[in-house]
């Protein structure tokens, strides 16, 4: 990818990571306190969107790999997010060992062996990646016309309530699978539809009003999530963040996005624990501040400690829960882009 491609994805990516630590801010603030707050409306506005997006641009990466070696796709797009999975999931035990009753050996193999079965809140999506990219290598020869018409039924379907196991696994594929796929088969359209887009087009900032304004009405009518409409808001919120993303390239602005976007892996593994930790001290400190500014200083503080605690660690021996070692990368296979989750928008060697 050219440097301004190189832009527009991490744009992309780190806009929608940001407004999907926000939505999680304010559900976790709602849950603990009870109190709904202006910022609750926010969090619904997101939810058609942010995810898909994020979705569909991790699947933009997987033709790199999938036709290729197997020992490399099962090495990059597999076991790399089962490694990060299984060495946070262990981390976030620990953490919750510290602040609950439930200690002990024997409370720690029951969270570890729970993490096995049902994946970890804040932590489901880097399973679910491996899972995604797995189904994907499995129908790579069948026609992809087929495949998406499967996928996209399975979220109607999904979306209708007639996929609702409580198996994240499960459900999480009948929900988000359609958009990875989406990303991965219309890899060369997407890239395509970018680069018009970074030659510039007047109409696009209105094109954005009229999407910005259907999701609000539809969030506010309660049938964003509706079967069939929940679908077309997640590809066209997608569609639309990518242009947004673009136009923020061309402008030269949204460098904070940009770098989230670069550092996306380290913000996803610890934005959980960080808004935790912030909770929790509000809980300490017995005060009762605007539930909506509360939410947003507590996503705040989920964007900035995960970055702070990577490069805490990069110089010493924990820098292993941000870059697989080689003893667990399959032999044979080059280093990857061992520093990002969702794709790598350039290549370079980041493993250790």
């Amino acid at each position: 990818m050219t440097g301004t491609q190189n832009n527009w994805v991490n744009l992309t990516t780190g806009l929608c990571l940001v407004l999907f630590v926000i939505a999680e801010a304010v559900g976790l603030h709602t849950r603990t306190t009870g109190i709904e707050s202006w910022m609750s409306f926010t969090a619904q506005w997101v939810t058609p969107f942010a995810l898909p997006t994020l979705f569909l641009i991790a699947g933009l990466f997987l033709p790199r790999t999938l036709y290729g070696s197997k020992s490399a796709f099962f090495d990059r797009k597999v076991l790399r997010f089962i490694y990060f999975y299984l060495a946070w999931m262990g981390l976030h035990a620990l953490t919750a060992m510290a602040f609950t009753q439930d200690s002990g050996t024997a409370g720690l193999v029951g969270r570890l062996a729970s993490g096995l079965v049902q994946p970890s809140a804040g932590l489901w999506v880097l399973p679910q990646l491996a899972l995604f990219a797995l189904i994907t290598w499995l129908v790579r020869l069948v026609a992809p016309g087929k495949v998406l018409a499967m996928a996209a039924g399975a979220q109607i379907l999904h979306s209708a309530g007639l996929i609702q196991t409580g198996w994240i696994p499960v459900d999480a594929t009948a929900q988000y699978f359609i958009f990875f796929l989406a990303g991965c088969s219309g890899a060369t359209t997407l890239r395509q539809y970018a680069e018009r887009l970074s030659k510039g087009f007047a109409d696009v900032p209105a094109a954005l009003v009229i999407w910005a304004a259907i999701n609000t009405v539809l969030v506010a009518q309660g049938t964003a999530a509706l079967p069939v409409i929940s679908l077309v808001m997640g590809l066209s919120g997608a569609f639309a963040m990518i242009a947004l993303g673009v136009l923020l390239s061309r402008s030269g602005r949204g460098q904070l996005f940009q770098q989230a976007g670069r550092d996306h892996l380290a913000i996803y593994l610890a934005y959980l624990p960080a808004l935790l930790f912030g909770q929790m001290l509000l809980g300490l400190s017995g005060l009762s501040p605007e539930p909506g500014l509360t939410a947003l200083a507590l996503a705040l503080l989920g964007l900035i400690l995960p970055l702070g605690l990577s490069r805490l660690v990069r110089l010493t021996p924990l820098k292993l829960l941000y870059r697989r070692p080689k003893v667990f990368r399959l032999k044979g296979v080059a280093p990857g882009s061992g520093g990002q989750l969702i794709g790598a928008s350039y290549d370079r060697a980041e493993e250790a």
